[in-house]
């Protein structure tokens, strides 16, 4: 076996390069007028996109509007429709409960109405009144539900 010679790394020929010391500021690729303007451009184009989509939303909200005031009647007609249907359901409910009393009528307080109503108008009932055969847990959702419901949301 041979024995390897230690070799020496030297430097190459014609030694090595100058050391550059100072800082390497990279050439702008766009110039300032350059960058302006594209900024300019990408701002118009967003907000031309955005008075574009402000129009269709508030198009969309006036449609939507509209389609509430037109159906705002038919709700309340259901909702009065209802009220009478419980109304009814009460007096029922105040008949079955009093039948087995002679002389009791119905919707009158020991023989007297408790509302004077001369015109013979329909006088909505308290709250009490109303749901008098129910649990209390029904007054309280109903009468609640107005600040978790809104229909002009």
């Amino acid at each position: 076996m041979a024995s390897r010679t230690f070799k020496q790394e030297m430097p190459p020929k014609g030694g090595f390069g100058p050391i550059e010391w100072t800082k390497g500021v990279p050439k702008p690729k766009w110039s300032g007028y350059k960058q302006f303007s594209v900024f300019t451009g990408f701002t118009l184009a967003s907000w031309a996109i955005w008075y574009r989509g402000e129009l269709v939303r508030r198009r969309e909200m006036l449609e939507m509007r509209e389609a509430r005031i037109a159906v705002y009647p038919l709700i309340e007609a259901e909702r009065h429709r209802l009220y009478l249907m419980h109304c009814r359901k009460n007096r029922d409910e105040e008949n079955e409960l009093m039948k087995n009393h002679p002389g009791w009528i119905t919707g009158t307080l020991y023989g007297k109405r408790p509302y004077h109503n001369v015109r013979g108008r329909f006088i909505d009932q308290s709250c009490e009144s109303f749901y008098a055969h129910n649990k209390p847990k029904d007054m309280i959702e109903s009468t609640d539900s107005k600040f978790y419901h809104d229909l002009w949301k």
